[in-house]
């Protein structure tokens, strides 16, 4: 997991276009990026909200998929098929 790819359709972004920046390095081998790590590496200003795709069967690569809301900055967010995807909205600037 080098990139993490992520829309805001607020600004027009879809997931079959999104944008892309490079995932920070994580705090425990093995595990992806903690919601924190993601924050800090975001590449625009201002706050915002994060959900992650998953499948609705965590660990289960087939299957329906969920947004999950992500709101403790030190877990894990969540993977989907070996990629972190983001809906990301604008709170403030």
């Amino acid at each position: 997991m080098s990139n993490i790819r992520y829309f805001i359709p607020e600004d027009g972004d879809t997931e079959l276009n999104p944008n892309v920046f490079l995932a920070p390095k994580p705090t425990r081998p093995g595990y992806p990026p903690t919601l924190e790590q993601i924050k800090s590496a975001f590449p625009l200003p201002g706050k915002y909200h994060f959900r992650f795709k998953s499948t609705l069967v965590p660990g289960v690569d087939k299957g329906p998929s969920v947004w999950m809301d992500c709101t403790d900055d030190s877990q894990p967010v969540a993977v989907y098929k070996n990629s972190i995807i983001a809906k990301v909205t604008r709170i403030s600037l």
